[in-house]
């Protein structure tokens, strides 16, 4: 496993921007670029992320795949559960996993990953993925909307060490790319963290109620319909919801 090179900001517009930036230059795999606050934090789907200064943890790490863009797929989930059980060793909090990628405590979202690949004719050039870690935020920190959904770790009791825990994510990412062709070691761990399955939930876009039963070999979230069809969602191209709320 590549021991990511890691480069520290104050301030960037997006870690993800960054780290992009640095693979134009010819940066390995295993580069990292950790910042304080992020002007223009970005999360799945064109959401924006909050990124104040201070009360989070922004970061990104790239890597130099060899492979096709199918192979992809399943990274993003993957990353999801190397980062939750990275800061559940560090911190002790029981953090849990929402479809695709969202990483929850007590019920709220304490971190998001976004994963950004650059193709190069039928290969992947890079892929970076980026993570955001609410550590410090209390609910007036948040704008009015996230504070409905949002927490932190300190918030619910669960203090990280800024550093320990860098480390540590950067490490849990970087496992993450180097098993990108063998999906199947993160599966048990994914269905034992994972909040959704076993549960009824609801798709924003088209107000669809549906069954979580299980995953797929590339983290596709398989579920019954209402008319008892059972069928596969894919990650980047839905999102789905509690019935009654986030989760």
């Amino acid at each position: 496993m590549e021991q990511p090179r890691i480069f520290r900001y104050d301030t960037v517009d997006s870690t993800n921007t960054v780290c992009k930036s640095l693979a134009a230059q010819g940066a390995p795999s295993g580069t990292a670029v950790i910042a304080r606050r992020q002007t223009a934090g970005r999360g799945r789907m064109g959401r924006s992320f909050e990124s104040p200064e201070g009360l989070g943890l922004y970061l990104s790490v790239l890597w130099r795949p060899e492979g096709t863009p199918e192979d992809l797929l399943p990274l993003t989930p993957m990353a999801a559960v190397s980062a939750a059980m990275a800061i559940r060793r560090v911190t002790g909090a029981p953090v849990r996993i929402k479809w695709p990628n969202d990483l929850v405590l007590e019920g709220r979202k304490l971190a998001g990953i976004l994963t950004e690949a650059s193709l190069s004719g039928r290969g992947v050039d890079h892929v970076v993925i980026g993570i955001g870690v609410n550590l410090r935020q209390r609910p007036d920190d948040f704008s009015p909307e996230v504070a409905q959904i949002a927490t932190s770790l300190e918030a619910q009791g669960y203090p990280a060490d800024r550093a320990a825990l860098e480390t540590a994510l950067a490490e849990a990412l970087c496992q993450a790319f180097g098993h990108l062709h063998t999906p199947e070691v993160y599966a048990a761990d994914y269905r034992r963290l994972c909040l959704n399955l076993g549960q009824t939930l609801r798709i924003p876009d088209t107000g669809e109620t549906v069954t979580a039963l299980d995953i797929d070999r590339q983290y596709g979230l398989v579920v019954r319909r209402r008319d008892g069809t059972v069928d596969t969602l894919r990650c980047g191209e839905v999102s789905v919801r509690g019935l009654y709320g986030y989760v």
